[in-house]
């Protein structure tokens, strides 16, 4: 038996994995070779990309987190910070002073991009690549956060840019295939929209 916080977070993981095909694809689109979910243990990386760009390879690491209804902070509450806060879990919604928010961008930054960890998981996909960092994301609980990560080396793109741009796709252009067909759907239904916003 399924119960609603299973469904909910079934639904949650669901939404995650089509933006993340989405944003493969919107990768494939812009010329890169990409790989998905790569995994070492209880390591993970979004997706990696690789293109060749004025006689080099460059390489984008892309961690996504795409949410329409964000009840939280992306980064977690350390323990000794949930400790002074009295928050319930690392994930806690309660609101958080900026001191607190820097460090939990600090470790997310870590652990999603900097940590040796990822870099031997990245080097083991291709070595002799100078990465950029980038996520991926939609709205955001807080946006000091996003200011946090850029200022970090982080570039943010967001969701709507992607989805903005799968819509402009021409016949012709390069594509990949584990987004395409959604790709395609949310194409249809710009257009439609455009038409029906016309008549």
């Amino acid at each position: 038996m399924i119960t609603a916080a299973t469904e909910t977070l079934l639904g949650g993981v669901r939404m995650s994995l089509l933006a993340e095909q989405l944003v493969d694809e919107w990768l494939n689109r812009n010329g890169f070779f990409t790989l998905q979910g790569i995994k070492s243990g209880v390591h993970e990386i979004d997706l990696l990309g690789i293109r060749m760009s004025k006689g080099h390879l460059e390489g984008w690491h892309v961690e996504c987190q795409v949410s329409f209804r964000p009840v939280s902070y992306i980064g977690k509450l350390s323990k000794a910070h949930q400790k002074k806060l009295g928050a319930m879990g690392p994930h806690s919604a309660m609101k958080r002073p900026s001191s607190v928010i820097e460090a939990s961008i600090d470790e997310w930054v870590e652990n999603k991009f900097r940590s040796p960890k990822k870099k031997g998981m990245r080097d083991l996909c291709w070595q002799g690549i100078d990465w950029q960092f980038k996520f991926v994301h939609g709205k955001v609980h807080d946006k000091s956060e996003l200011a946090f990560m850029k200022a970090r080396g982080v570039e943010l793109i967001s969701f709507e840019k992607v989805l903005h741009e799968l819509c402009a796709h021409k016949p012709g252009e390069l594509f990949g295939g584990a987004g395409t067909d959604i790709a395609e759907i949310v194409q249809y239904y710009a257009e439609y929209a455009e038409t029906a916003r016309r008549e």
